[in-house]
């Protein structure tokens, strides 16, 4: 990494595995041009914040702590101004507060000055190492890593969390040790069970909680041993709808109409998920699973096209036209541009409503859409759901998006909705994973 970079090259919390792992010594500015601050470290641990945010002078500290007035603020302020002292060292010369206040109040403006630039998703970074500082820190290391758990688990957008996870999709965590030093609030028992991607839909603390462990070098990931064959996946899976839906089956758009179907034939063949059951990997049946009906919707567009649009006919088909918006409402969700994927995916619906598949992805977006913004809300969805039940009784996935709001409104009837996705469908991972999570937190709350 160089020495000057921003926050999306590097978000925070990495930076701050980064300092730990390396025992950096030296100074680092973090401007993200409002506000600009400056950390200094000796041996991996903070040591001091400087920050020019007037909210977070000790003086204006202690006012909104109620400690001194508006009046004992100006006035130790001034003073410290023109004589070049510490505002702390005036207030205990003024015998209007304590030495204990002062030393608690100063701890504490470290920890809201740290903290704060969690919250930071843009900025410019710029590390200078130096070989030593005079400073000695005044945290332990135990308290250096508690400070970052709490910055991440209280102040980091979820957003920033899903972008620095989202690589390590695929991976398991890892322990490195055998009992977590720091309480983190959150049951991570059986944490390594899981991959990274599993977790990241259990709502909003294990992902958090996660990447604190893995950020203060409690947790690793280890990559699936099915790795190469889910990177050829998704390569195969981005070039299918990079192409065209005659390209896709390998054909030319004046090929026979018994060419296209032995064209089609082929590739399912070549394409088919079965040829991926060894691999014991959720995503890699996932990717399969997609490939396979990325070239189905080809075809199907394919022989839509030749049927219903002579050469002369310039509009586009509404079956076409439906296919090319949910593409596009697809790569908008991959961009988590939110708002655009769902305005496209309601058109989906619209232009063709009895598309399962359709219907499906509307409701996903609406999910992914409020539980990472908070735009939205739950009885607009379960609304969605109930209207889709009714066209697509038989649809497990739309089950399971219902138990994920009902679990994250708390509601016992979550179990029920996944019950259901499984009982239609026993081979629904996401349903699977849900009742196998609720029949351990019954047995571990049973232990206790």
């Amino acid at each position: 990494m160089k020495d000057t970079f921003t926050l999306k090259d590097m978000p925070f919390p990495l930076l701050m595995k980064d300092v730990l792992e390396n025992n950096f010594t030296g100074v680092i500015f973090v401007d993200s041009n409002q506000w600009r601050k400056g950390l200094i470290f000796k041996e991996g641990l903070l040591t001091a914040i400087q920050s020019n945010n007037p909210k977070e002078l000790l003086g204006n500290i202690l006012k909104d702590m109620g400690l001194i007035t508006e009046e004992e603020n100006a006035i130790s302020l001034s003073k410290a101004r023109i004589t070049r002292r510490k505002q702390g060292e005036i207030l205990l010369e003024m015998d209007v507060l304590r030495p204990d206040e002062i030393f608690h109040t100063i701890r504490q403006q470290t920890e809201i000055r740290f903290w704060d630039i969690f919250s930071w998703e843009t900025g410019t970074v710029r590390k200078v190492a130096k070989s030593s500082i005079n400073k000695d820190p005044k945290l332990t290391k135990d308290n250096f890593t508690t400070l970052i758990m709490k910055g991440i688990m209280e102040h980091t957008p979820f957003s920033s969390i899903l972008d620095i996870l989202s690589p390590y999709a695929d991976s398991r965590p890892r322990k490195l040790v055998k009992v977590i030093p720091i309480d983190i609030g959150v049951d991570i028992q059986d944490i390594e069970k899981y991959k990274v991607s599993e977790l990241l839909f259990l709502g909003q603390d294990l992902p958090r909680a996660l990447l604190g462990l893995y950020c203060t070098g409690i947790v690793s990931f280890e990559e699936s041993k099915h790795k190469l064959l889910i990177d050829k996946l998704r390569s195969k899976l981005k070039d299918i709808k990079d192409k065209n839906p005659y390209e896709c089956l390998g054909v030319d758009k004046d090929i026979s109409d018994p060419g296209l179907k032995r064209a089609y034939i082929k590739t399912v063949k070549s394409n088919h998920p079965d040829l991926y059951s060894y691999a014991d990997d959720p995503e890699v049946k996932r990717l399969a699973n997609e490939v396979f009906t990325q070239i189905q919707q080809a075809y199907n567009t394919v022989v839509r096209i030749r049927k219903d649009m002579p050469p002369e006919k310039k509009e586009i088909h509404k079956d076409l036209q439906a296919e090319i918006v949910f593409f596009q409402a697809s790569e908008a969700l991959k961009a988590k541009d939110y708002q655009k994927a769902l305005d496209l995916s309601k058109l989906c619906v619209k232009l063709k409503p009895d598309e399962k598949v359709f219907m499906e992805s509307l409701i996903k977006t609406m999910f992914l859409r409020w539980q990472n913004t908070g735009l939205g809300n739950s009885m607009e969805i379960k609304r969605t759901i109930r209207e889709a039940i009714k066209m697509f009784p038989t649809s497990d996935n739309i089950y399971v998006f219902l138990g994920w709001i009902l679990k994250k409104e708390g509601s016992q009837q979550a179990i029920e909705a996944f019950q259901r996705a499984l009982k239609i469908n026993p081979n629904n991972i996401d349903a699977q994973r849900e009742i196998r999570l609720y029949h351990m937190r019954g047995k571990n709350k049973s232990k206790r």
